[in-house]
């Protein structure tokens, strides 16, 4: 008999989170089993990329990305009150702590939401915060697997976790799976009464989807341009350094650099971002292109990928600009360590516009050493092959790691 899977997470936006789940869908042996999918709502560019063997279910709260101002009239014409009540009292308390108030919004929620009445071999929240708290409280499941894909410490000084939420759902879940060992430190390192629980699994992508998506065509003006082209595909949000990445393209420019930043994607600084580079005059050098279904034709025809975050626990866009044979320059953060071979693989730099803008200027000025990266990479061997094993290996509950 197959075992019934089921899956939770917010949406499907083109972050890493959303591509490793898609990658791993894709991936399972659907003889052995049946996987529902639960979605917050079913917004998001990935969307259409949903398996065809993994049934969806109704969105869970299809307001959920929707501003407040245009979710009002459509929970009333739903008749959803009491999704309404929670959206508006969310949007209130959220307001009123430091960060993004998860907890108290999570203690709206909870009375809201419906519970799952389907009993599963195993839940698997696939996202920090409110949909591990959901499977933790709402689902009935003979195993639950609660995902973190964050820093836990630097989220924390950021003002976004709420401690006593997770501490609450760690205790009523069998595993928790980090994406990169240095996640798995942090969160021990805060909740110490859990590492027995903690498994590390490292986010993936796959290579051949990636490769076969690259070939598809850019608009023409992408492939006249005659200078250096840089890519980044990130969130715009502080954690991600695209502030870094325009003041490191302004240095740059400065400097009389022959170059075209492309970033993609979307997120809070993107108002912020458009007009700092109108006022710096790199409108036509720092270029924001918007959330991208398929980033991979720009990535695989750029000339150097950047990734300048200041955080990340493992980053699935720089796994993808690997599989594409880029050279990248990333900030030297914990998981990029573990991520990049230093000189070898990548270039490693400080967390700041100068740091960012050397190591560019490193690979501009010394082009054998892009060539060298490409083909070190491209006579490189698959990335992390062993992950969709120990996934299956969880759902069984003999995946075992050495104790933190």
């Amino acid at each position: 008999m197959k075992k019934r899977l089921l899956f939770v997470t917010q949406y499907l936006h083109t972050g890493g989170a959303e591509k490793s789940l898609l990658t791993l869908l894709s991936e399972l042996d659907y003889d052995k089993y049946e996987a529902d999918l639960l979605l917050f709502d079913h917004s998001g560019k990935l969307f259409p990329m949903v398996p065809p063997e993994v049934n969806v279910l109704p969105p869970l709260f299809p307001s959920f990305t929707m501003p407040l101002g245009a979710s009002v009239p459509y929970l009333l014409r739903e008749r959803k009150y009491r999704l309404l009540t929670g959206k508006v009292m969310a949007a209130a308390l959220g307001r009123t702590g430091k960060g993004k108030g998860v907890g108290k919004r999570w203690a709206v929620y909870r009375h809201a939401l419906p519970r799952q009445k389907t009993y599963y071999d195993a839940a698997i929240s696939y996202l920090d915060f409110f949909c591990n708290y959901y499977v933790a409280e709402k689902v009935q499941a003979s195993r639950k697997i609660l995902y973190n894909h964050m820093d836990y410490g630097y989220s924390q000084e950021q003002g976004w976790p709420c401690p006593e939420m997770e501490r609450r759902s760690f205790g009523k879940c069998d595993y928790i799976v980090t994406v990169a060992e240095s996640a798995r430190d942090s969160l021990a390192s805060h909740f110490p009464e859990f590492s027995r629980q903690i498994r590390v699994i490292h986010n993936r992508v796959s290579e051949t989807a990636v490769r076969e998506m690259a070939r598809e065509p850019v608009p023409e003006a992408e492939d006249s341009f005659a200078g250096i082209t840089i890519v980044t595909v990130a969130r715009l949000g502080d954690e991600k350094g695209v502030r870094l990445a325009l003041e490191a393209c302004r240095l740059l420019d400065q400097e009389g650099y022959p170059i075209r930043w492309n970033l993609i994607g979307g997120g809070p600084l993107e108002s912020e971002l458009k007009q700092r580079a109108e006022e710096l005059g790199l409108s036509e050098r720092f270029r924001l292109l918007g959330e991208q279904a398929n980033p991979y034709p720009y990535m695989s025809r750029c000339d150097i990928y950047v990734q300048p975050s200041k955080t990340e626990a493992h980053c699935i866009a720089v796994e993808e600009a690997l599989a594409l044979s880029r050279p990248v320059v990333v900030t030297d953060i914990p998981s990029f360590r573990k991520q990049i071979d230093d000189g070898e693989t990548g270039i490693l730099v400080p967390v700041t516009p100068e740091g960012i803008a050397s190591g560019i200027r490193q690979l501009i000025d010394q082009p054998e050493l892009r060539v060298e990266l490409t083909d070190r990479l491209e006579r490189s061997g698959s990335r992390h092959a062993g992950e969709l094993a120990k996934f299956c290996l969880l759902l069984e509950g003999e995946f075992y790691e050495t104790v933190v």
